[in-house]
């Protein structure tokens, strides 16, 4: 009986480890988080706004991906041009 009890505690630990694991791993994780592209010819002003608001330019600085996990930590569809 004891040692059942054992088992299920450690399948219940291994797969909570997991779990948490997978989040860590796909925290930033551009095929998960970024929804599909509106255009595939933008036009000069659409590039300009992607150059300067896309997730690219988020994610090159520490501030810029503060403000991209407030977005995902908010629950918005949309987080970045």
């Amino acid at each position: 009986m004891l040692q059942g009890m054992l088992q299920r505690t450690c399948l219940a630990v291994v797969s909570t480890a997991q779990t948490l694991i997978v989040r860590d791993k796909h925290a930033f994780n551009r095929a998960v988080l970024k929804p599909k592209v509106r255009c595939h010819f933008p036009k000069p002003m659409e590039v300009k706004r992607i150059n300067v608001h896309g997730w690219d330019a988020r994610m090159s600085t520490p501030e810029g991906r503060r403000v991209l996990m407030n977005r995902i930590l908010k629950g918005r569809h949309n987080l970045s041009h």
